[in-house]
């Protein structure tokens, strides 16, 4: 039987005011477990949506919804310059990102509803690094890393790149003949590189690439991590961890997780879900880079893989 709950619009006060949502199940307890959702990179508000172009993703908010179901708090928000709340998303590097999670952090310990002893993070993308970062500063009850733990910024780069310019190699046509061209690997890896060494090498909040802004205080924050520094973050966490990623993941690579098990960790789980997708949604078609946009505004309607929802609820059940 699902539980029913109530929404509040919240305001989260610390280096910038930030706006979220606080989903509350309809509970007869004086206090309850939460979990925070941390978004991944770009323009997605606290529900996962974007406005340019408009697509309703929704996998924050349903994701949301499915744990508040299950007995708990949780608390998603729009990230800084991103919805409702303010700050300038282009100038906000790693260190602003763990600065509002924090934030969120010490909203909920200081929530009547919310049990301070059991927070936990759930990150999703680059979620999943802010997330590991996050919790060395203040260490929280748990963590749920979704598509993207255990690396570093550039590995997930690296491994976009490397699909498309499979897959444009293996194009046929005159759509073959523009991938080839467009996705070029040596004229892709020497742009990569180019980019990496005039972000390394900036001081400033942005800086213009090929005519276009980049944020670059937040590639350069990213860059300054290395995967070996991300896992020894996890090696070192006390909590429960659960790392996830979906087989059909096209950015995040589901290899990544070997890592996270080599280390040894009694308190880490992994989890490769076949047939998942980095939305989170069950994909059972080709594996595809170059078509993963198409791909995502076809499974909106979509619910979420429901072997993710069963792991999640099983690996929860401890928080209760």
């Amino acid at each position: 039987m699902e539980t029913s709950f109530i929404e509040e619009q919240v305001t989260i006060n610390g280096e910038v005011i930030l706006k979220g949502t606080l989903t509350i199940p309809q509970i007869e307890k004086e206090q309850l477990p939460a979990v925070l959702i941390i978004n991944g990179s770009g323009a997605a508000n606290r529900d996962g949506n974007i406005k340019i172009p408009p697509i309703k993703f929704n996998i924050y908010k349903k994701l949301s919804h499915f744990i508040t179901e299950l007995g708990f708090i949780t608390l998603r928000y729009d990230k800084r310059g991103i919805g409702e709340s303010k700050g300038n998303a282009r100038t906000a590097g790693v260190s602003d990102l763990v600065d509002d999670i924090n934030s969120n952090i010490r909203f909920l310990q200081d929530h009547p509803k919310v049990n301070k002893d059991k927070i936990i993070l759930l990150g999703h993308s680059e979620g999943c690094i802010l997330s590991t970062i996050a919790n060395e500063i203040t260490p929280v009850s748990g963590l749920i890393l979704l598509s993207g733990a255990g690396t570093n910024l550039r590995e997930p780069l690296k491994y976009q790149n490397s699909q498309i310019v499979e897959e444009a190699k293996k194009s046929k046509g005159l759509k073959g003949v523009i991938f080839k061209r467009a996705f070029e690997e040596s004229k892709n890896q020497k742009q990569q590189d180019d980019l990496y060494n005039i972000v390394i090498n900036s001081t400033g909040d942005t800086i213009k690439y090929k005519h276009k802004k980049m944020p670059a205080k937040w590639f350069r924050e990213h860059f300054k991590y290395s995967s070996e520094e991300i896992l020894d973050k996890l090696k070192n966490a006390q909590c429960p961890i659960i790392a996830i990623t979906g087989e059909k993941d096209v950015q995040a690579n589901p290899e990544d997780l070997k890592s996270i098990e080599n280390l040894g960790k009694e308190n880490i789980k992994c989890m490769t879900i076949r047939n998942m997708d980095h939305i989170l949604k069950e994909f059972t078609g080709k594996k595809t880079a170059l078509g993963a946009i198409k791909q995502y505004k076809k499974e909106i309607s979509h619910p979420i893989h429901p072997q993710l929802k069963e792991a999640l609820g099983e690996w929860l059940t401890k928080f209760k």
